[in-house]
């Protein structure tokens, strides 16, 4: 196909197949599909190894006689070897090359009608044309197709080859994708682990200050009671102490008016037989007093010694309480250092912790 009919099909919008486009010197990703490209140094390695196919080397020299470039043999050759140490991509290959192919394909249909005309004189101006013509008929249409085709073996190989790497690299972000959504989901059920603990920790702290306070309160009220306690033996044993002493008061005022009683007893004497009788209701109402004042002696006594026993057996579960008091406040200091301590431990795990999941 030539690159006349090749333009017509594109402007007609129709794409023309992968052998027409390299003929045509086009890529086949030209349409704006992407395709993957090799560069022109890993294309010159790979066909460095392989020697140029000759229709090429023929399509260049013809193409350089068409453009009417004359150049000496030895610049011809030097041109021709440094042309073929180039090496192109299908998209970067040079046009004229394409160009003199489709032209080649034209002459290829009137090459019969040339070669039946006469051939000029070895020293004519058409001679050099004629030797051309009769190199470039030297190949095939069929050698031009095995060279078309291996041209598109050549770029499916290349282009499955790119397919399978960007399979295996994609196949690679893919896994990398999937262990960072692994290390991430770790990582937040680490979070949330941690979150959990640091609320246990502090429902537990708070449990513990609220135990704190209910015992504190325990105490105060506990205190309250035996200070109360004391203030109300301590009022009883005051009115004892009253008591007794209005007694004795009564007692030191009996023995006066006994004594007052003797002394009046010789003065009284004469008075004795008028007085027999209020001697003896006096000597039996002192008798009565004395019994009485002994009676509620006594009963003080008893009273005394009773509320000593009371107080002392009070005194005793007082102090019994207080020491109680003391072991309950000793033992909840304890345990109050031993939480504290526990705290600071669980704080140091829960920032090493929070260091090891920041870092």
């Amino acid at each position: 196909m030539s690159a006349l009919e090749g333009e017509t099909m594109r402007q007609k919008g129709t794409k023309p197949s992968v052998p027409q486009q390299i003929t045509q010197g086009q890529h086949p990703s030209d349409d704006g599909s992407p395709a993957m490209k090799r560069s022109p140094r890993r294309q010159a390695g790979e066909e460095s190894k392989k020697e140029k196919h000759p229709a090429v080397r023929a399509l260049e020299a013809a193409a350089c006689s068409e453009q009417g470039t004359h150049l000496k043999p030895a610049d011809t050759k030097n041109e021709s070897s440094s042309e073929e140490n180039t090496f192109y991509d299908a998209e970067e290959y040079p046009s004229s090359s394409f160009a003199a192919s489709s032209k080649l394909g034209q002459k290829n249909s009137s090459s019969a009608m040339q070669s039946s005309l006469p051939a000029h004189d070895e020293g004519g101006p058409g001679k050099g044309t004629m030797v051309q013509l009769v190199q470039v008929l030297r190949y095939s249409q069929t050698d031009w197709n095995k060279l078309k085709q291996e041209l598109e073996l050549s770029f499916q190989a290349t282009l499955l080859n790119k397919e399978r790497e960007w399979s295996t690299l994609l196949g690679e972000r893919d896994k990398r994708l999937e262990q960072a959504q692994e290390a991430n989901r770790k990582l937040k059920q680490t979070n949330e682990d941690m979150r959990t603990v640091v609320a246990e920790f502090e429902k537990t702290i708070s449990q513990l200050q609220a135990e704190k306070e209910r015992h504190k309160l325990d105490l105060n009220k506990t205190t309250t009671e035996l200070e109360h306690d004391r203030d109300q033996a301590i009022e009883d044993l005051q009115s004892v102490e009253s008591a007794f002493s209005d007694l004795h008061r009564r007692y030191e005022k009996s023995k006066g008016i006994i004594e007052g009683f003797k002394k009046n007893e010789e003065q009284l004497k004469h008075h004795v037989e008028e007085l027999q009788a209020k001697l003896k209701k006096s000597e039996a109402k002192l008798q009565s007093l004395r019994s009485q004042a002994e009676e509620k002696l006594d009963r003080a006594n008893e009273d005394i010694e009773q509320i000593k026993r009371s107080t002392k057996s009070d005194v005793a579960r007082l102090e019994a309480a207080l020491k109680k008091s003391e072991i309950r406040i000793c033992t909840l200091e304890e345990s109050l250092h031993r939480k504290e301590k526990e705290n600071e431990e669980l704080t140091a795990i829960c920032d090493e912790l929070i260091a090891k999941v920041g870092s």
